[in-house]
């Protein structure tokens, strides 16, 4: 009897350990289906990353780097990576310490700092070449640079005016013996600019005409000067415009000045040789005298900016349709003189542009076309 009873419990736990196996064996092959394992990595290529220097700025100045990086990011976590990706919400920083090099030219390590943990950062690139010197101060007078495209448009300097006349230039101890001389490089002016006024950041200049490295920001100046432009006479052209009655066929012109001096650049002057002016002559059926604008745009001036007009209206003949001096586009101008010469001219009319290059008289009053009996 107490051997079947030690058989029986024998059996028994040995049916409890395969039942135990199998329950074991069905749950893992369970789990094992429902789990999704993922290998998906995001990466972000960030440019123009500035990079931050450690050292002791009152002792020492630091030239001859590049100031910023490219950083790749990568991450399994889209969402942490977004956030230091985005320049609003990223917490890194590129860092060179360079509290241990000594002055003199070295290559700096790079490494990212504040980066999150679940994100990873290589720089490209991974170094930087510095130049450490004594940090000095010095006083310079400022002088204006003046662009070679001012001689070469035809531009005479009058004046030049530099305000603070003198300025502070901080640099490097080595930097600072090179310095030959400080100035305010102007930029390009307007063609019809016959004064400058321009802020500007100071340049150091060594004795080849290179830009040496200095404190940024650079010393600004306000810097002015007074140009003498360039001048040329022109010719006017009235040109009429509008709508006139339908008993007129045309028009001739008298006016005040038949040349006017523009001022600009030799390349616009070189272009213009007349320049046109509209006169509105809509329902004009009698003599009229209008004062009228001179157009002139960003490219040149022009002097005077105004003349008077006499509209002279010519009508057809009554009861034929034949003109009188014809045409009801461009009319003709004339200027002041006597009796006689209006009379011949009334057969070929003068034009503003004139011929010769000598400057016509003004003229105040109109020259009547005379119709043959």
């Amino acid at each position: 009897m107490k051997k079947a009873s030690q058989s029986n419990w024998f059996s028994g736990l040995l049916a409890l350990l395969f039942a135990l196996l199998l329950f074991f064996n069905a749950n893992s092959d369970g789990n094992s289906g429902n789990t999704v394992t993922t290998s998906q990595v995001y990466d972000e290529m960030l440019y123009s990353i500035p990079i931050q220097l450690n050292y002791d700025q009152d002792q020492y100045f630091v030239s001859g780097y590049e100031d910023t990086v490219t950083v790749h990011l990568s991450s399994a976590n889209r969402i942490q990576l977004n956030l230091e990706a985005n320049e609003d919400t990223r917490k890194f920083q590129v860092v060179a310490d360079l509290t241990n090099v000594s002055v003199g030219t070295s290559e700096v390590p790079l490494r990212v700092t504040g980066l999150s943990s679940a994100v990873t950062a290589n720089i490209e690139p991974a170094t930087i070449t510095v130049t450490i010197e004594k940090k000095v101060t010095k006083s310079f007078d400022v002088e204006a640079q003046i662009p070679d495209s001012f001689n070469a448009e035809g531009y005479k300097v009058e004046s030049i005016a530099v305000s603070p006349k003198k300025v502070e230039i901080t640099t490097g101890e080595e930097t600072m013996a090179e310095i030959a001389k400080v100035v305010a490089p102007l930029s390009s002016v307007t063609q019809s600019s016959d004064t400058i006024k321009q802020t500007v950041n100071v340049q150091a200049l060594d004795s080849r005409g290179q830009v040496l490295s200095i404190e940024n920001p650079a010393p600004q100046v306000k810097v002015t000067v007074q140009l003498s432009l360039p001048k040329k006479e022109v010719a006017l052209r009235v040109v009429s415009t509008g709508s006139p009655p339908a008993d007129v066929s045309g028009y001739t012109f008298d006016v005040s000045e038949q040349m006017v001096e523009i001022s600009g650049s030799n390349s616009v002057l070189e272009t213009i040789d007349t320049l046109e002016v509209p006169v509105d002559v809509t329902g004009i059926s009698t003599s009229v005298k209008q004062t009228v604008g001179i157009p002139a745009n960003g490219d040149y001036t022009v002097s005077p900016t105004k003349i008077e007009v006499t509209i002279n209206p010519v009508y057809l003949r009554s009861g034929s349709d034949s003109q009188v001096n014809g045409g009801t586009g461009e009319g003709t101008a004339t200027s002041n003189s006597s009796k006689t010469e209006e009379t011949k001219t009334s057969e070929t009319s003068s034009e503003v542009s004139g011929s010769g290059g000598e400057k016509p008289s003004s003229s105040t009053s109109s020259s009547d076309t005379q119709e043959s009996s």
